[in-house]
């Protein structure tokens, strides 16, 4: 977990650390990203990097929860109002656009890639205890996106697909 000397830290600073670490983690996958090349751009010691994060996990973690928080909005679920499925697909293509928009497009990108195995179990254990509706629209919709980020242009007869199994999940006509 961050350290609370990060927290503290004066903007200017966290934001040269946090810049470092959106260059490594969007350029190198979390197996191959090294400390040395992140204190070396933000300028920090080494033994700085220790004090303000736990591993290069932790700061993984960090920086993609802050990505998160600025490109993700909350997702909505089926327990939410009677989520439709095109309420989902609206989400999702929505999700795709401010990642494509934001700067932290190439670190999403390396996470779904690359990264995501590391973090499933986390994501697996939430969904487990979801019903069976939920559990295969958050599978499907996170598969889409995989999938159009890795093939852009396929983005639209992706989207028709989710949005037609989703129907399908979900007993609606087409």
């Amino acid at each position: 977990m961050v350290s609370t000397t990060f927290d503290n830290l004066n903007e200017s600073k966290k934001i040269l650390i946090t810049d470092a670490l959106l260059n490594e983690f969007s350029n190198h996958n979390l197996a191959s990203a090294q400390v040395s090349r992140i204190v070396k751009e933000s300028g920090i010691a080494r033994g700085a990097f220790y004090k303000y994060f736990d591993d290069l996990t932790d700061a993984y973690n960090y920086l993609y929860h802050l990505a998160m928080r600025d490109i993700h909005q909350k997702i909505a679920t089926d327990s939410d109002d009677q989520l439709r499925p095109n309420d989902y697909v609206e989400q999702v293509r929505d999700f795709i656009e401010k990642s494509t928009n934001s700067r932290y497009f190439a670190l999403v990108k390396m996470h779904l890639l690359y990264n995501e195995s590391t973090f499933l179990a986390s994501f697996n254990n939430q969904l487990i205890t979801e019903n069976e509706f939920h559990w295969a629209t958050q599978v499907m919709i996170h598969d889409a996106i995989k999938q159009i980020m890795v093939n852009p242009e396929s983005k639209e007869i992706i989207l028709q697909k989710l949005a037609k199994i989703l129907r399908v999940l979900a007993k609606e006509d087409d």
